[in-house]
C-alpha cells in the first residue's frame, strides 16, 4: 500500500491527498518554472547550498520572484524528512510562476514553491556493478537556448530522449548539440576517460551545470587526477577507455555501451571505480561536518 506523504506548498505542510493544483496553473499549461532534485543521506541534505544557488538563478532567469528564502526552503526540506520519517531520500523542489494561463505571464508574479520528499530507491545496486547502456537521441541540444542552462519544468526534450532510449532497450539518451559536439544525457552529465585522464563537455556545449559534475571535477583536482573540460565528439566517446554519467540521485554511474558499441572493455573501468569511491568518501565527510 502506498504510504501517504506530507508535502510542502507555499509555507504549509499538507498531506499529499489534500494538495490540489489549480487547473489554470502555469506549471500545468507551460512548464513555467524550474526544479531541483537533491539527495539526503541519513537525514542530511547533500550540497544543498549549491542546489539552491542554481534554483534561485533559474528563477531569476525566468524572471520569477519568490518570497521564500534559502533558509525557509531548508527548514521545509528538514521538516519533510522528519514528518515522512525518511533517512535516505530523494527531494524535489519546484518553483513555478503563479498566475493565470496565457502566453504572456503577469508582471511581477511570484513563485509557487512545492517540495516533495520520498524514500530513495536503492534497489538498482547491480547497475553500478555492470554499468548502464545509452544511445544517441535523434534531437539535438540548442547551444543558443537559455533553457539548456536551467532545470526547466518543461522537460519534453529530455522525456522524448528517455522514450527513445527505452524503445532501443537502453537506459539513457545522450544528446549531441547543434554544433555536432556531445552535450549531455537526458538526465545526466557525461565524462569520458582517455589515457587515464578525465574529460567532460564544457558548459558552452549547451549543458546543465550539474552539481555532481562539479563535485567530480573538484574531487579529481583534490586527488591529483587529470580532469578538464573540452569539446567532445561522437568518436571521442566511442574510442574512450571508460565513460561514466553523473547526477545527484545516481551519483556516478559507469557507462559501458553506446549505440551497440562497447566502451573500453565493457565493464566499469578503474578510473570510474576510483571516482565512485572518492565520491562516496566525500558524502561521508560532508555528513560528519
Amino acid at each position: 500500500m502506498h504510504k501517504r506523504m506530507t508535502v510542502f506548498h507555499n509555507g504549509t505542510f499538507v498531506q499529499e491527498n489534500d494538495f490540489s493544483l489549480s487547473p489554470f496553473s502555469r506549471a500545468l499549461h507551460y512548464g513555467d518554472g524550474v526544479f531541483e532534485t537533491i539527495r539526503s543521506y541519513n537525514r542530511s541534505v547533500f550540497r544543498f547550498d549549491r542546489h539552491m544557488q542554481r534554483f534561485f538563478n533559474g528563477l531569476k532567469t525566468l524572471k520569477i520572484v519568490t518570497k521564500l528564502k534559502q533558509q525557509d526552503i531548508y527548514d521545509a526540506v528538514r521538516g519533510l524528512i522528519r514528518k515522512n520519517r525518511l533517512y535516505d531520500a530523494s527531494i524535489k523542489i519546484l518553483g513555478f510562476r503563479h498566475g493565470a494561463d496565457g502566453p504572456t505571464p503577469p508582471s511581477g508574479a511570484h513563485a509557487d514553491i512545492l517540495i516533495l520528499a520520498r524514500p530513495f530507491d536503492s534497489t538498482k545496486k547491480m547497475l553500478y556493478e555492470r554499468g548502464i547502456r545509452a544511445c544517441f537521441a535523434s534531437s539535438r541540444r540548442n547551444v543558443h537556448s537559455v533553457v539548456t542552462s536551467i532545470k526547466s519544468l518543461n522537460y519534453l526534450e529530455n522525456i522524448l530522449g528517455r522514450i527513445e532510449a527505452r524503445e532501443k532497450g537502453v537506459d539513457e539518451a545522450l544528446f549531441l548539440n547543434t554544433s555536432g559536439q556531445i552535450a549531455e544525457g537526458a538526465t545526466s552529465n557525461l565524462f569520458i576517460v582517455k589515457n587515464k585522464k578525465i574529460v567532460t563537455p564544457p558548459l558552452h556545449a549547451g549543458i546543465l551545470d550539474g552539481i555532481t559534475r562539479d563535485v567530480v571535477i573538484q574531487l579529481a583536482k583534490d586527488k591529483n587526477i587529470h580532469c578538464k573540460e573540452k569539446d567532445l565528439f561522437h568518436d571521442d566517446l566511442m574510442r574512450a577507455e571508460e565513460a561514466f554519467l553523473t547526477n545527484s540521485l545516481m551519483e556516478i554511474m559507469p557507462l559501458v555501451l553506446v549505440d551497440d558499441r562497447v566502451i573500453g572493455d565493457g565493464k566499469p573501468g578503474p578510473v570510474t571505480l576510483q571516482m565512485m569511491t572518492h565520491y562516496k568518501e566525500s558524502v561521508q565527510e560532508a555528513l560528519r561536518d
